[in-house]
């Protein structure tokens, strides 16, 4: 077992966990609402929508873990 073992296993326990809460959410939200139209967006996230999305966030923390543990096995390389 190697020294990113240990994390990457915490990393990947925290996102399953975000993603199933998230989904949670988003079920008991649809049975809570209803109708048949769509709740109206909230202003916040029309203006942001890019940096509110939790999907692109959660790319982008598991692009910089990869470019970390990338960065780690060039570095103890011996080219």
């Amino acid at each position: 077992m190697g020294i990113w073992t240990i994390p990457a296993v915490f990393i990947i326990i925290i996102i399953c966990a975000f993603s199933f809460i998230a989904t949670l959410n988003v079920a008991k939200s649809t049975t809570s609402q209803g109708g048949e139209s769509d709740s109206p967006i909230p202003e916040a996230i029309e203006d942001n929508p890019t940096m509110l999305n939790p999907i692109i966030w959660a790319y982008a923390i598991v692009g910089l873990f990869m470019a970390v543990v990338i960065f780690y096995y060039w570095s103890k390389s011996s080219y």
